[in-house]
Formats: C-alpha cells, sequence, structure tokens
C-alpha cells in the first residue's frame, strides 16, 4: 500500500490565491467557495459557484515524489472547471504521478474568474 504525505496548504485552497472580480457586485473570491478535504488519493475539492455568473476556475499545484533531488523537475498538475451558477464539483489534487511511492502535494493555488 502506497503512504501519502499531505503537505497541502488548505488555507490556499479554502481562501484562494489572486481572484478576479465579476462586475456584478459580488466579487468571485466572495461566492466561488473550495472545500478541501484529505482523502487516501490525494485532496478532494469541492467548488460550488454560488455567483451570479458562469465561472471558470483553474487548480494548480506540483507533485514531489520520495526520491526526488534538487535537480528532478517539478510535476506540475491542473485541474479546470466550469461552473454555472449554483453548480459544483468534485476535484481530486492527487499524487498518482509518483505510482506507489510517497509523495506530496506543494506549491498550491486555484484562480477563478467570470467567463465572459
Amino acid at each position: 500500500m502506497r503512504r501519502i504525505l499531505f503537505a497541502v496548504s488548505c488555507a490556499s485552497f479554502a481562501y484562494g490565491a489572486s481572484l478576479s472580480t465579476s462586475h456584478a457586485a459580488q466579487s468571485v473570491a466572495e461566492c466561488v467557495q473550495v472545500a478541501p478535504e484529505a482523502s487516501p488519493r490525494g485532496m478532494s475539492l469541492r467548488v460550488h459557484n454560488q455567483c451570479e455568473v458562469t465561472v471558470r476556475c483553474e487548480l494548480r499545484w506540483n507533485v514531489q515524489c520520495e526520491g526526488d533531488t534538487a535537480d528532478t523537475p517539478a510535476r506540475p498538475m491542473s485541474l479546470v472547471v466550469r461552473l454555472a451558477p449554483g453548480h459544483a464539483r468534485d476535484l481530486l489534487a492527487s499524487g498518482e504521478a509518483c505510482g506507489e511511492r510517497i509523495w506530496e502535494i506543494a506549491d498550491d493555488a486555484w484562480e477563478c474568474a467570470e467567463v465572459r
């Protein structure tokens, strides 16, 4: 069984990084919620659009595997989701790129913007 080390910054998933503002009175930062939860395969993220507009959200993270050296290239991962008003999706930030080795998720960030 593969062991997993979580180094995910839940604060950046929960509060967002740089978020765009819609022309509606409400900013995207105030109406899109991202709720992280640890799972055996990675970090499960529930993205819920409570805005009055459709949004496009991109979640980015790097995976580091046990045994990586300082010169091992980063393993950048990302997921993009488009959500209509009131819709939600469950996404998984995983470390599957490491196979059976211990892994960690680092440098996580998410960004959402109004779809125009």
